[in-house]
């Protein structure tokens, strides 16, 4: 089995039962669309989802990726707004669910268009109906059962084990889209499982505390903003700032809808800064804080505006100084993409996984996509962006399904 999530052992953002496993689903991981194809009575039949599934699906998941969650469950696919069914694709045998295809929706917005963006995630296959290319034909039928009708596009950011899998079906990679860590406590995460997130605890603890002190030395202060921070996300007030600048790039559409919904995933608790001059918001981000393996990691999992305006940078600049404040106590702070401008977050501590020592340490995120649209009979453009044009994409932790 394997999943369609980027996420391992080496990486502190890692959430074991939905992203991945070390087990493989045997040839079919590879994904290849001409591999030999089981007898057409081998007694499995793949079909899209069905209510009557739930359970199946729920037993398949504790045995293959960890204990089960109704409620997660319930959240992701079942109350998801952006569709009125369970976008998955399902192998069974003999009646019973024995492999998962399933994908979470968000609705994506490139300048005034939207469109539904499908993200294939919670990839399973029974350990005893591997190498029978369930993960081919679920995949295929995917494709299938979506192209030019309910979806935009499929993106995704697949683990090693499912890239190649993805790209033999049609995928292709956007980037690897940065993650910015910053490394607050070393030695607290010299306990948990994983024998790189132990190497880079002891690879960043000669620095980190000085590279910190000096970091905030050369930090400034917008002495006229505030920074408020709330337990429930104030949904209009950031629905106002993202529509001040909203991106010509493809993202998630943050409206009321992704505000109500986006940030109840039962596995993070979420916080919202705001950040007013003279009382008029500015800046916002969420954050989403885990404790897992005994590490606890907090991501900046959302922020608004995504687009310039005159005071974002200065209150960007005043979150983060109340973010590191509160969050003293996480090993781990996390960022991904380029909508907090780098710079800014260099200047808190944050470093690169692109750039030394983190390069070596941690597992990057590889962006793919396949378009499902037909944009006027272009290929690989939807909404009038060339699709594997980094520059055409605007992601942060709020697009990636697991945050």
């Amino acid at each position: 089995m394997a999943t369609e999530h980027h996420r391992t052992n080496a990486d502190p953002r890692r959430d074991d039962r939905t992203d991945e496993s070390t087990d493989t689903t045997g040839p079919e991981t590879t994904g290849s669309a001409t591999a030999a194809q089981p007898a057409a009575d081998d007694h499995y039949v793949i079909r899209p989802y069905e209510p009557g599934d739930r359970e199946d699906f729920l037993e398949l998941y504790e045995q293959v990726l960890g204990e089960r969650d109704d409620e997660w469950f319930r959240w992701k696919y079942e109350a998801n707004p952006y569709t009125d069914h369970v976008p998955m694709i399902v192998a069974t045998h003999e009646g019973r669910v024995v492999g998962t295809k399933p994908c979470f929706a968000l609705e994506l917005r490139a300048g005034s268009r939207t469109f539904r963006g499908l993200q294939p995630s919670d990839v399973m296959v029974h350990p005893d109906h591997r190498r029978r290319g369930l993960y081919s034909r679920t995949t295929e039928r995917l494709k299938e059962r979506y192209r030019n009708r309910e979806a935009g596009m499929f993106f995704n950011f697949p683990n090693p084990a499912t890239l190649s899998g993805s790209l033999k079906h049609g995928w292709q990679v956007v980037e690897n889209v940065p993650t910015y860590y910053r490394v607050q406590r070393p030695d607290g995460m010299l306990d948990v499982d994983g024998e790189r997130l132990k190497t880079l605890a002891k690879g960043t603890r000669p620095v980190t505390s000085v590279y910190h002190r000096a970091r905030a030395k050369r930090r400034g202060n917008a002495s006229s903003i505030t920074v408020n921070r709330f337990e429930n996300v104030p949904a209009e007030r950031f629905v106002d700032l993202y529509e001040s600048a909203v991106p010509g790039a493809i993202h998630g559409h943050r409206d009321e809808r992704f505000y109500d919904w986006r940030f109840e995933n039962p596995h993070w608790a979420y916080d919202a800064y705001l950040a007013t001059r003279h009382g008029e918001p500015v800046a916002g981000v969420i954050t989403g804080t885990k404790t897992e393996d005994g590490s606890r990691t907090t991501c900046l999992t959302d922020v608004v505006p995504l687009g310039t305006t005159p005071h974002r940078r200065d209150g960007l600049s005043e979150i983060l100084e109340r973010i590191v404040a509160d969050r003293r106590g996480a090993d781990v702070l996390a960022a991904s993409g380029r909508a907090i401008p780098p710079s800014l977050l260099t200047a808190f501590g944050f470093r690169s996984d692109q750039s030394l020592p983190l390069s070596r340490l941690t597992q990057q995120t590889t962006q793919v996509t396949y378009p499902l649209a037909d944009d006027g009979g272009h290929e690989w453009t939807v909404a009038g962006r060339a699709v594997t044009d980094p520059s055409n994409w605007s992601i942060t932790f709020a697009e990636q399904d697991t945050w």
